[in-house]
């Protein structure tokens, strides 16, 4: 199981400074995570987060700040050499296709071949509106636009005809370094669902609400992959894991490292740490990476020590 953080809001772990987020994506690169990843919304209307906020939790208010994603991780590109740079998950059908393309293929051509995109159609009807995108029929336009891109990411020129969109004998460079860039699809878990991801995708990112039924939904995962003539064992299966606490409110890393264990037995192939849920502040930061890239590494010591047995 690799791992990763999740740098949405960390800055304000550094008085809402965006540069200090870097040196923390830097660090982690150095130490061993796997991923840095962050999160995607282009705006609010407020009376439609409020309500998300009444009845789904959501944690962020609406004055935090939400750096554009691919721009954000272009940046963490330039200050890494490792990671693979992800987003859980960018709003893609709120953005033209060809743009897309564009911007994913950048950055996976400047971190040399490091893109590994999270996509998903979000939940504001809001967005579309201000983005002059269509709600309805979003789900079959993301698989369109994974069609599209996938597209302009292997020809030049590449031809495309979509139920919204179309281009013919387009030229867009660079290609991405990647002969298949990983699209990982934050959608909910369903036959349905799972048909969209292994038609054009690779993966998917888990929701934490659906986490109860994680266990069966990852083996309907592989059991659809298999139906589309797509190897089983090939999905990416990345989770989001929130700290476990003690009666005093301090993380307890143990048990949240069996929470983690828990998972990838279960069939996890990414689990994702966000600095803010864990650390209250930046000193505590090195702790979080070093407990995980130990989370990490511990099935490798455990195989080095049988093997090592006479």
């Amino acid at each position: 199981m690799q791992v990763g953080l999740n740098i949405l809001g960390a800055e304000n772990l550094y008085g809402g400074a965006i540069r200090p987020v870097l040196e923390l994506a830097a660090r982690a690169d150095r130490a061993g995570i796997d991923v840095i990843t962050t999160g995607d919304h282009l705006g609010f209307n407020a009376t439609a987060h409020a309500e998300r906020r009444r009845t789904h939790n959501f944690p962020f208010p609406l004055e935090h700040d939400w750096y554009e994603p691919l721009s954000l991780l272009s940046s963490v590109a330039a200050v890494t050499e490792r990671v693979l740079l992800n987003v859980s998950v960018l709003i893609a059908t709120v953005r033209p296709p060809v743009l897309l393309a564009k911007q994913i293929a950048t950055l996976d051509a400047i971190s040399g071949g490091r893109a590994a995109i999270g996509m998903g159609v979000g939940w504001q009807e809001a967005e579309y509106t201000a983005t002059n995108m269509p709600f309805d029929a979003r789900f079959g336009r993301m698989e369109d636009t994974v069609r599209a891109c996938r597209e302009l990411w292997t020809k030049a020129p590449a031809t495309f005809q979509g139920r919204e969109f179309a281009f013919e004998e387009f030229h867009s460079l660079p290609f991405p370094v990647q002969e298949r860039v990983p699209v990982i699809f934050g959608f909910g878990p369903s036959k349905r669902n799972f048909d969209r991801i292994a038609r054009v995708a690779d993966g998917w990112t888990v929701n934490p609400a659906d986490m109860q039924s994680f266990s069966d939904s990852v083996a309907l995962l592989r059991d659809t992959f298999e139906e589309h003539g797509r190897d089983p064992r090939s999905p990416i299966v990345q989770v989001s894991v929130t700290p476990e606490r003690r009666d005093d409110g301090t993380v307890d890393y143990g048990a949240t490292a069996d929470k983690a264990r828990m998972w990838r037995d279960a069939g996890a192939t990414i689990a994702v740490f966000r600095p803010t849920s864990f650390c209250a502040a930046d000193d505590d930061v090195v702790q979080l990476i070093d407990w995980a890239v130990d989370l990490k590494n511990e099935r490798s010591r455990h195989r080095s020590d049988l093997a090592a047995q006479p």
